[in-house]
């Protein structure tokens, strides 16, 4: 059986886009907020067929966790630079001799509903957050996926892949594609589409 492998202590960039410049660039580029997740399923098969939202599902740049109080949606423009940093990633790997890596995606569209139950077991959540516009999407930094053979993933704790994976984040950012705030607790990059 493979277990993961630690190489090293992990160390990310840190970037401390604030909340409220988070929130500024989802309100002008999301949809407005859905109040519970029964409000959700009803508008969803309408803003799928109006382009609005786009359904994010595990490929080989990135594999979408187990959500527990998320859904996985995004606008398009979230979606693509989704993608986006998964080849500004890829490049980076290859730059740098390694293997195919995978990242995680931990948390993606929330509803107040789930904003609101998510609150009770995270201190760290806010009851105002961009993830309820459909912008914003986490990015763990704690391990990433490797693929040794397509079939094959294995959860590793590479503290270089995941270094490069802050770095491509920040590329991105300094572009002025995204926001990003790292999160300490939570353990992962907090990403808002700016364009």
């Amino acid at each position: 059986m493979l277990h993961p492998n630690s190489y090293g202590k992990i160390k990310v960039d840190r970037y401390r886009d604030y909340n409220s410049v988070h929130l500024m660039y989802a309100k002008r580029s999301g949809f407005a907020p859905f109040k519970s997740t029964s409000a959700f399923h009803d508008g969803l098969k309408d803003l799928l067929k109006e382009d609005k939202l786009v359904k994010i599902t595990s490929n080989k740049y990135y594999i979408v966790k187990r959500l527990s109080h998320s859904h996985p949606y995004l606008t398009p423009k979230a979606a693509q630079l989704l993608e986006d940093i998964g080849k500004r990633y890829r490049k980076k790997l290859e730059e740098n001799g390694m293997g195919n890596y995978a990242y995680h995606i931990t948390s993606l569209l929330r509803t107040k509903e789930s904003q609101k139950n998510l609150s009770r077991s995270n201190m760290n959540a806010s009851s105002n957050t961009s993830h309820l516009y459909g912008t914003t999407f986490d990015i763990a930094y704690r391990s990433v996926s490797k693929r040794p053979l397509p079939w094959i993933k294995v959860e590793v704790y590479d503290a270089k892949a995941i270094k490069l994976l802050s770095e491509a984040i920040g590329e991105l950012r300094r572009e002025r594609r995204c926001v990003v705030v790292t999160e300490r607790i939570e353990k992962c990059f907090h990403i808002t589409v700016i364009q």
